[in-house]
């Protein structure tokens, strides 16, 4: 009993320390191999463009562009009655209140504050900067 252990046990011992310091293997030297008479190929290739009449992937016949300019005509924004009242000034860290009537009704609007689908850009004591549906408009202040 006491052999098979010692073999078992040598055996383990064997496999680790071969596997901790393998052999290295004798690789072939190598040859440096330098190009000597290569050449550059400096001709310039000539090539053109010519138009496709059918798509290559659908088959299908490609529509000719015509040369007419459509004018689009861009749409009048009808903005509502808007008049600017004044300004509030507010604390020292606060942002500015303005007074803007809309349609009639007065509202108190900040900076970035929206009321009827209108937006306030900015403003100053005289004027301010009104967006409606991505366009923009200055109003004076009404004394």
């Amino acid at each position: 009993m006491l052999v098979l252990v010692l073999s078992v046990w040598g055996t383990i011992a064997y496999k680790l320390i071969s596997a901790s310091n393998p052999k290295l293997t004798d690789l072939p030297a190598q040859q440096d191999i330098a190009a000597k008479n290569f050449k550059v190929d400096t001709a310039i290739k000539k090539f053109s463009i010519s138009t496709v009449d059918r798509d290559p992937f659908l088959g299908n016949y490609l529509k000719k562009e015509t040369n007419s300019i459509i004018n689009k005509k861009k749409k009048t924004l009808s903005w509502k009655p808007i008049e600017y009242l004044g300004i509030v000034k507010g604390d020292r860290n606060s942002q500015n209140i303005f007074i803007v009537s809309i349609n009639g009704k007065q509202y108190l609007l900040r900076k970035g504050q929206t009321k009827d689908s209108l937006t306030l850009l900015f403003g100053t004591k005289k004027s301010l900067t009104l967006s409606y549906k991505n366009q923009q408009k200055r109003f004076d202040r009404i004394q």
